[in-house]
C-alpha cells in the first residue's frame, strides 16, 4: 500500500518563507504603486487648478469687452500642452468667447458657477473658473485635463510593480530553499542519528554542527546526551555482565545442589517400597517415578500413556479406565468423582496392588499424583481373617444348632452342585444362586455371598467368562471354608440328638402301654427336625439383617406348636428357600425408624414368625407390621412387562413371577426378582401353596401351607385382605 505524502520540514520551511515573501512583496507592490498612482492624481489636478486661476485672470478683459481675439490669444498658449483636451471660455449670457477641443462639461459652465471648482470624470479632470470683470459682466472658463498619461502612467506602475514583485518572490523562493535546505540537513542529521539510537545503535557519531544557532545548540545538547546514554550503556553492560556471572555461579551451585537433592529424593524413592509417579491430564507419565512402580506394575511401555501402562497389566480394566480418564480430562463431572470412579485395586502377577489418586495443582498445572501400594500381605491377612472368621461362625453354628447346621449344609451342598454343571442359565439356575447367596449370608459366609452377587451381575451383563470364573471361585471357597470343618460334620452327622423331654414323652407312652406303632412313630420323628430351632435361628438372622440395613432394633416372636418336627429330606429346599421370606420382610416392608414415626408407629418394627400343626394341615408364617405391600405399583410393572394384572389373584401371582421386583437396583440383599420365585417354587415343591395378605401401612402376612402333609399340591392358593 503506497505510503500518504508526508511533508518535510524543508517543504514546511520553504512554503513558510514562500508565503511570507508572496505577501510582504504584495503588499509592499500594493502600497508602493497606489502611492505612486495617487500622487500623479494630484499633480494632474493641481495642474488643472494651476492652468485654471491662472487663465481666469488673465481672460478678465476678454470677458469684459467680449474679445474673442484676446481670448484667442491668451488660451492658445496652453493649447501645446498634451494633457489639455479642451479649453472653453463662457462669456456674459454664456456666449462661447473661445474653444478648443471637445468639452464634456458645457453644460455645467453654461449655468454659471460661482466659486472655483475640479470635477474628476472617467477620462479628464476638468478645472472651472469663474471669470469676473471690473466693469461688471461674468463668464466662465472651463479647462479639461485628459486622463490618458495618467491611465498609461497607472498601467505602467502596475506592471512594473508585477514584474518587480515577481523577481522578488523569485528570489524569496531561491534564498528559502538554500535557506530551508541547509535548515533541514542539519534537523535532519538530528534526526537520522536519534532515530539510529532509538532503534538500539549506539555506534552511532556525535553530529557535527559547530554553528552557534538553536540548531546548533539542540545538535550540541544531543550529542552530550548521546555520550551520556552511552557511557550509562556501558555500565549496564558491565553491571549485567558482573550480574550474568553472579547468576551462572548461583545457578550453578543452586543445579549441584538440587541435583544432589534429586539423587537423594531418587534414592529415598528407590529404597521405599511404595510406588510414586505424577501424571499429566493427558495421561502422560514423566520420566521421573520411583524405582517401586516398574518393580510392582512392569515397565513403562514406549508411549508414556497411562492408559496403555494399564492395559499393559490389566488389561480387562483398561477400557473402564481409558473411559473414566477422559472424563477426568474433559472435565465432563468433578475430578474427585472421576477419581473415585478409576479402579484401584488390581493383581498383577502374584502381587496385590493398590493404586491412591490424588489431584495436584502446582503453579496452576494440574496433574494427579499416583501412589502405589503392595497390599499383598494385607490382602492374604484379610483372607486368612476371613476364613477364619467364618470358619468360626460355621463352628459356632454347628455347637449350637447341629441340626440347623446340617440341613443348611446339606442345602448349600445341592446348590452348589447344581451351580457346578454345564447349564449356567435360566430360572432354576439363577434361584439356585440367589438361595444359596441368601442362605450363605445368614450363616455367615460373606465371601461365598459376594461371589454369588457377582455371578447373579455377570449374568445380567452375560458375561460368559466371569460367569465361569465366578462359579468356579464360589466351588472353590465352599470347598476351602467347609473342607476344614469335614471330620465335625462327619461326626455331627452320626449323631442323634435328643433333648429331656423326648426321654420324657416316651417313658410316659410305655407306662401307658402305647403300641408298637406309636412307639416307632416317636422314636423315627427323632430324625426328624425340630422347627422351633428353625425359626429362632431365622429371628436371630432378621436382627442381624435389619441392624446391617439400618432398620434399628425390631422385636420377632417366634411361635411353634409345641414339639413340632418335619423330615429334612423333604423340608429342606423350603427352609433354605424361606430366607428369602426374611430378606424380603426386612429390606422391603419394615420402615426405618424415623419413617415409623413420622406415619405414627411405635419406633420399633414388630415381626412374627409362627409354625402351627391342625390336623393334616401345617402352616408357617411370617408377619411384619411394615408398609405393606405397593399394589398399585405391581399393577404398573406388571402392565409394562406383559402380565396379568387384571385381579388381585394376578397381581400377587406377578409378585412371585421370576425377575419382579419393585426395586429400581439390585444389591446384595434384594433387588433382582429372584427371591420371592425362588421361594414360591421350594413351598410347590414341598406340596404346599402360598396365601398373601396386605395392607397398606399396616403390614403383610405371608402363610404358607400344607393342607395334608401326604400330599403333594403344584397350585398356589393365594388371598388377601
Amino acid at each position: 500500500m503506497k505510503r500518504p505524502f508526508a511533508p518535510t520540514i524543508y517543504h514546511k520551511l520553504v512554503a513558510l518563507i514562500v508565503g511570507l515573501m508572496v505577501a510582504v512583496v504584495g503588499a509592499l507592490a500594493i502600497y508602493l504603486s497606489s502611492q505612486q498612482i495617487a500622487a500623479m492624481s494630484a499633480a494632474l489636478r493641481s495642474k488643472a487648478t494651476t492652468y485654471g486661476a491662472v487663465m481666469a485672470s488673465q481672460t478678465v478683459s476678454a470677458v469684459a469687452f467680449a474679445d474673442r481675439e484676446t481670448a484667442r490669444e491668451v488660451l492658445q498658449s496652453i493649447n501645446a500642452d498634451a494633457d489639455v483636451a479642451s479649453v472653453t471660455l463662457y462669456g456674459a449670457g454664456g456666449a462661447v468667447l473661445y474653444a478648443h477641443g471637445t468639452p464634456i462639461t458645457a453644460s455645467a459652465a453654461a449655468a454659471g458657477v460661482a466659486t472655483a471648482q475640479v470635477i474628476d470624470q472617467a477620462s479628464r479632470i476638468a478645472a472651472i473658473n469663474p471669470v469676473v470683470s471690473l466693469e461688471g459682466p461674468r463668464g466662465v472658463l472651463v479647462i479639461e485635463l485628459s486622463t490618458d498619461s495618467l491611465i498609461a502612467a497607472r498601467k505602467h506602475v502596475h506592471w512594473l510593480a508585477f514584474l518587480t514583485g515577481l523577481a522578488a518572490i523569485a528570489a524569496g523562493v531561491v534564498a528559502a530553499g538554500l535557506i530551508a535546505r541547509r535548515l533541514a540537513r542539519r534537523l535532519r542529521a538530528i534526526a537520522n542519528v536519534a532515530g539510529a539510537v532509538a532503534a538500539g545503535d549506539l555506534t552511532q557519531q556525535p553530529i557535527d554542527d559547530g554553528q552557534r544557532d538553536e540548531i546548533g545548540l539542540l545538535a550540541a545538547a544531543f550529542n552530550a546526551m548521546l555520550a551520556q546514554i552511552k557511557q550509562l550503556f556501558e555500565h549496564v553492560k558491565e553491571m549485567a555482565r558482573k550480574e550474568q556471572d553472579r547468576l551462572e555461579s548461583l545457578v550453578a551451585k543452586r543445579t549441584a545442589e538440587l541435583d544432589q537433592r534429586n539423587a537423594e529424593m531418587q534414592l529415598v524413592f528407590d529404597e521405599v517400597d511404595q510406588g510414586l509417579f505424577m501424571v499429566d491430564l493427558d495421561g502422560t507419565i514423566p520420566t521421573e517415578r520411583s524405582a517401586a512402580v516398574e518393580r510392582l506394575l512392569g515397565p513403562v511401555p514406549a508411549s508414556g500413556l497411562l492408559a496403555d501402562y494399564v492395559r499393559q497389566f490389566a488389561p480387562e480394566r483398561a477400557d473402564w479406565f481409558a473411559l473414566q480418564w477422559e472424563t477426568l480430562r474433559a472435565e465432563d463431572l468433578p475430578a474427585e468423582l472421576c477419581l473415585a470412579q478409576l479402579p484401584a485395586r488390581f493383581e498383577v502377577a502374584d502381587r496385590n496392588v493398590e493404586l491412591h489418586y490424588k489431584l495436584t495443582n502446582a503453579n496452576g498445572r494440574v496433574r494427579v499424583l499416583v501412589v502405589i501400594s503392595d497390599v499383598t500381605a494385607q490382602v492374604e491377612r484379610g483372607r486368612a481373617e476371613r476364613d477364619e472368621r467364618e470358619s468360626a461362625s460355621l463352628v459356632s453354628r454347628l455347637l449350637s444348632d447341629r441340626v440347623g447346621f446340617l440341613a443348611f449344609y446339606g442345602e448349600a451342598q445341592h446348590h452348589i452342585a447344581g451351580i457346578g454343571g454345564e447349564l449356567r442359565d435360566g430360572a432354576e439356575f439363577r434361584r439356585a444362586v440367589h438361595t444359596l447367596k441368601g442362605i450363605c449370608g445368614l450363616e455367615g459366609i460373606h465371601s461365598i455371598a459376594e461371589a454369588c452377587h457377582a455371578l447373579e451381575s455377570a449374568l445380567e451383563e452375560g458375561d460368559e467368562l466371569s460367569t465361569l470364573a465366578q462359579v468356579r471361585a464360589i466351588k472353590a471357597r465352599w470347598v476351602l471354608v467347609t473342607g476344614k470343618l469335614a471330620p465335625l460334620i462327619a461326626a455331627a452327622t452320626e449323631r442323634l440328638e435328643l433333648r429331656p423331654g423326648d426321654i420324657l414323652q416316651i417313658e410316659a407312652a410305655i407306662r401307658r402301654g402305647a403300641g408298637a406303632g406309636e412307639l416307632l412313630a416317636l422314636v423315627e420323628s427323632w430324625r426328624h427336625d425340630r422347627v422351633e430351632p428353625r425359626l429362632r435361628r431365622f429371628a436371630e438372622d432378621a436382627h442381624a439383617l435389619a441392624a446391617r440395613l439400618g432398620k434399628g432394633a425390631i422385636d420377632v416372636d417366634v411361635e411353634v406348636a409345641e414339639g413340632l418336627r418335619l423330615p429334612s429330606e423333604r423340608w429342606g429346599g423350603f427352609w433354605a428357600a424361606f430366607v428369602h421370606a426374611i430378606r424380603n420382610a426386612i429390606d422391603h416392608g419394615l420402615e426405618s425408624p424415623a419413617e415409623r414415626l413420622a406415619t405414627g408407629k411405635p419406633m420399633t418394627p414388630h415381626l412374627t414368625l409362627r409354625a402351627t400343626r391342625r390336623g393334616d394341615e401345617l402352616t408357617i408364617e411370617i408377619e411384619d407390621d411394615g408398609r405393606g405391600i405397593g399394589w398399585t405399583q405391581v399393577e404398573a410393572l406388571a402392565r409394562s412387562r406383559g402380565l396379568r394384572f387384571a385381579s388381585h389373584d394376578d397381581l400377587v401371582d406377578a409378585l412371585f413371577h421370576d425377575g419382579f421386583t419393585t426395586r429400581d437396583a439390585a444389591t446384595e440383599i434384594s433387588g433382582r426378582g429372584i427371591g420371592l420365585a425362588a421361594l414360591r417354587h421350594a413351598c410347590i415343591a414341598s406340596g404346599g401353596h402360598i396365601d398373601v395378605t396386605s395392607r397398606a401401612g399396616a403390614g403383610t402376612t405371608f402363610a404358607f401351607r400344607w393342607p395334608d402333609l401326604a400330599t403333594r399340591h403344584d397350585v398356589i392358593k393365594l388371598a388377601a385382605t
